[in-house]
This record gives C-alpha cells, structure tokens and sequence, in this order.
C-alpha cells in the first residue's frame, strides 16, 4: 500500500508539473516579455516601474513595434509624432524608431507624466487621453473618457501580472 501511495504522489507531482509548466507558457504568449533588456535598462534609466512599462506597451501596441493607430500614435509605446519630438529634444534619444529608442521615450514620457500628476492613475489617464485633458478632468471641468477609464484599469492589470509572472 506505501508503495502505491508512493507512485500515486509521483503521478500527482508530475502532473502538477506540466500544468504548471502549461500555465507559465500560456502567461507568456499571453504577456510578452520581448523586450524584457530594454524595459528594465529604461526603468532603471527614468525610475519608472518595470512591470509598469511593459504593461504600457502589452496595452498600446499588443508588443507589435510596427503598431499605428487611427490618430497616428507608432511603435511599441504608441507616441504621437509630437510627443517622440518633444521627448527626444528633452532626452537627447535619438527618436530613430528602434525598439529600444521608442522603449526609452515613452518611458521619460511616462516618468515625467508620473511626476507631473504624481499619481499613477492620473499619468496612465494621461498617457492615453493627453495631459490637458487630465488637467480638465481634475479641476472639475468633464468626465474622463470611457476609454480611457478602462485603459488604466486594464494597464493596472497587465502590470500586476508582470509584476507577479516577470519577479525575476
């Protein structure tokens, strides 16, 4: 009887084991982790979250660097064309549309958005709906757009599960 105890335990391990292993490869394909260098010398580079930028990229551009939307934001961190300028005069990045260069604009985008507003929900509300309209918003003057209401909730999602799956 121990004996089948025994192989019944084993049995159970290993198939704990690939679900285990299923559920990491599910988070993975689901939470891209392909920039994972460029994230983290960024962070480090404009003190912003990790775990942050990522999930801001995972919403803006679903990790595709040849991302554009309809109102003409590109790259993995979505940028309008103003904002790559005005952050690559501010930063001296060179705005050459590398995935590294858009990773660290966007981030001294959202570094300085964060210290502006000094929340993280009011930066993300920013990043997403422009920061005079987060002025507006906060002064009484309009409601946040539904959009974007869901934006930070969503980037607030994505960045607790990198901070959990990505702990390393």
């Amino acid at each position: 009887m121990a004996e089948t105890h025994g192989k019944i335990k084993f049995i159970l391990l290993i198939a704990a084991a690939i679900i285990a292993a299923a559920v990491c490869r599910a988070a993975i394909v689901a939470f891209p982790d392909d920039y994972a260098r460029e994230t983290k010398l960024a962070a480090a580079e404009f003190g912003v979250d990790d775990a942050l930028i990522r999930a801001v990229i995972l919403a803006e551009s679903g990790y595709d660097e040849n991302a554009v939307s309809a109102a003409g934001a590109s790259g993995l961190m979505q940028l309008m064309p103003g904002t790559r300028e005005m952050m690559s005069a501010a930063t001296g990045i060179a705005a050459d549309g590398s995935a590294g260069s858009e990773i660290r604009l966007g981030t001294a985008y959202l570094a300085r958005l964060l210290k502006m507003f000094g929340s993280e929900e009011d930066a993300l509300a920013a990043y997403n709906a422009g920061p005079s309209n987060v002025m507006k918003w906060k002064a009484g003057d309009g409601q946040p757009f539904p959009e974007t209401s869901v934006y930070v909730k969503r980037v607030a999602a994505y960045r607790r599960i990198y901070a959990r799956v990505f702990a390393f």
